[in-house]
């Protein structure tokens, strides 16, 4: 079955994290091809250490290059509020992002440097629920759970993707969220719980899920090992494998 990995990043970091960076797009392609994992989501560092376009940009390039041709990747996108004008527009960013084959967007207000609330990104999440695009709210871009909650809360059906790095095991801050957001989908790549996977596809469907490494900050082979043991059926990995993440991006005219 095609495994895709909703959580990938290249580009060096300048921060001493991770131990060990994966700095070039060809670095992430050997990766990919040493662990067999087929494409994904990919963002670039870049957008936090040179500049946002500039990382937006580089990994656009990236993911329509010849190289990337034998993998199904897809890049993400770091969105800004639109009052600076410096990353598309609430209206135009869909089809910029479908002419670039970009797959995703992800928020990260600490590094970038805004707060986030309704004021500032409410115009944005109101056109990313409306035409269905994958946001990425994970914890280790400096978006708090509180956070997470409230724009659930303000966007109830917003294809969300969902990651906590800040808590082991944690359950208890994600099972809400599974629970009652028909449109958000946890991102596996901090779920290291005891049969956890097994649980959540009992109590919430393998639909919920998406399975992801969180590479270079995390070692690819950890997920795919518990992935790959989990006590599911086969149908069920190969939604959360990859089936689940083609859909979203079916859903959003991505693919």
């Amino acid at each position: 079955m095609k495994i895709l990995d909703c959580n990938l990043t290249f580009g060096a970091t300048n921060n001493g994290e991770p131990y060990k960076n994966c700095d070039t797009f060809t670095d992430l392609l050997e990766e990919l091809d040493r662990c067999g994992i087929g494409g994904g989501l990919v963002r670039c560092a870049y957008s936090s250490t040179v500049g946002v376009n500039y990382g937006n940009d580089f990994v656009a390039r990236c993911v329509n290059s010849d190289a990337a041709k034998a993998f199904e990747l897809y890049g993400v996108w770091a969105v800004l509020p639109p009052f600076t004008n410096e990353t598309p527009s609430p209206a135009a960013l869909p089809d910029e992002m479908r002419n670039n084959r970009i797959g995703a967007v992800y928020l990260s207000p600490r590094t970038h440097r805004y707060e986030l609330n309704a004021l500032t990104m409410g115009e944005c999440l109101d056109a990313l629920e409306a035409e269905k695009i994958p946001v990425i709210l994970n914890t280790a871009y400096g978006v708090s759970m509180t956070q997470i909650y409230e724009i659930m809360a303000a966007h109830p059906r917003l294809t969300a993707l969902i990651a906590d790095s800040d808590c082991w095991p944690n359950a208890r801050r994600l099972y809400p969220l599974a629970q009652r957001y028909e449109s958000l989908r946890l991102d596996l790549s901090y779920i290291m719980d005891a049969g956890g996977i097994e649980d959540m596809t009992a109590r919430f469907g393998a639909e919920k899920l998406v399975f992801g490494t969180a590479f270079p900050y995390r070692y690819t082979g950890s997920m795919l090992a518990v992935t790959r043991a989990a006590a599911i059926s086969e149908e069920d990995r190969a939604k959360i494998f990859g089936g689940n993440l083609m859909n979203m991006l079916k859903e959003a005219g991505l693919r």
